[in-house]
């Protein structure tokens, strides 16, 4: 059974409280807008600042069958200049619009106040997107081997694509990231990044029909990468986070925005089932379908490169315009 919002951040409230050492809790994401419902599913993306440096940087603890908390452990540290935390292009905005469960020394408010004085400023949102597009040539200048050149490409991609939606407000992420995305770029004006985010991924060789199949497929692989890796994010909990998202949009008729959460969650399953030697189900037809295997890196790199050339002309004429 799927929990009202305001129960989900009652429970979240209380995890925060009841963890020993922790300064501030906030929540992010859907749940801080309202929407952490979909497909059935939900996850409660709760950021816990701890007073020294966190054992953990992330753990999933689920809640129901259907929800978890998705949580994000940093240092107090972090946030001892939060002017500079205000162009970082994923914390910057996690900070500007949160909700606070537990902050009794009002050390997150007193950061959180500085994070967002001047926040929506020209030059601060170009600077921003800036990062996104630097953080993007960081990616492709460390495409590893084989097993994981996809995982840097699909960074790099997203990056790229998130520098000009940025210019819109808030990042695209998480499972509903393409339909954001897409939201984004038409909204600033820029709705041919989203066709070349789209052609990039190989959406146009993608077949709506195939889709269960390879979600099914991918099902299969996260299960097995569950019982050999310790990433959360191939925890049982996130797995039926996807799911649910993928079965919906599929069912929606536009099987086509699962593709990158899709591609980057199964890379990093097929990642830790490889030493195993377990099948790889599907994996490879997926890649040559899609023209994203290690044949065609490349060629893809190529396109991605051209993609940011472009995206550099857009943020310099957005910051002509508006005096950035």
């Amino acid at each position: 059974m799927i929990l009202a919002t305001e129960k989900l951040l009652t429970l979240a409230r209380k995890e925060a409280e009841s963890r020993h050492g922790i300064v501030s809790g906030y929540v992010i994401g859907s749940a801080a807008g309202g929407d952490p419902v979909f497909g059935g599913t939900a996850d409660v993306d709760l950021v816990l600042i701890h007073e020294y440096e966190p054992a953990l940087l992330r753990e999933i603890v689920p809640l129901s069958d259907e929800v978890h908390l998705d949580i994000t452990h940093h240092s107090k540290r972090r946030y001892e200049r939060p002017r500079e935390l205000r162009v970082d292009p994923w914390q910057g905005p996690a900070m500007c619009e949160p909700i606070f469960l537990h902050d009794p020394t009002h050390f997150f408010e007193w950061a959180q106040a500085s994070v967002r004085g001047q926040f929506h400023r020209p030059d601060n949102v170009l600077a921003r997107s800036k990062a996104f597009l630097r953080r993007a040539h960081t990616s492709m200048r460390e495409l590893e081997g084989e097993q994981r050149w996809l995982r840097g490409w699909l960074r790099a991609l997203l990056e790229t694509s998130n520098a000009v939606a940025s210019l819109e407000g808030f990042p695209a992420a998480g499972r509903r990231l393409m339909p954001q995305l897409e939201s984004k770029l038409t909204a600033v004006g820029h709705p041919e990044i989203h066709g070349r985010f789209l052609r990039l991924l190989g959406a146009e060789r993608f077949v709506q029909s195939e889709a269960e199949e390879w979600v099914t497929s991918w099902t299969s692989a996260v299960n097995a990468a569950s019982k050999l890796s310790s990433d959360p994010e191939l925890a049982a909990g996130r797995r039926d986070y996807y799911l649910g998202g993928y079965l919906s949009m599929i069912e929606d008729g536009s099987a086509v925005q699962i593709l990158w959460p899709l591609l980057s969650t199964w890379d990093r399953a097929i990642h830790a089932i490889s030493p195993s030697g377990k099948p790889r189900l599907h994996w490879p037809l997926v890649l040559d379908t899609l023209e994203l295997s290690i044949d065609h890196a490349s060629r893809r790199e190529a396109e991605l490169y051209d993609l940011m050339d472009q995206v550099e002309g857009v943020l310099e004429n957005w910051a002509e315009r508006v005096g950035a």
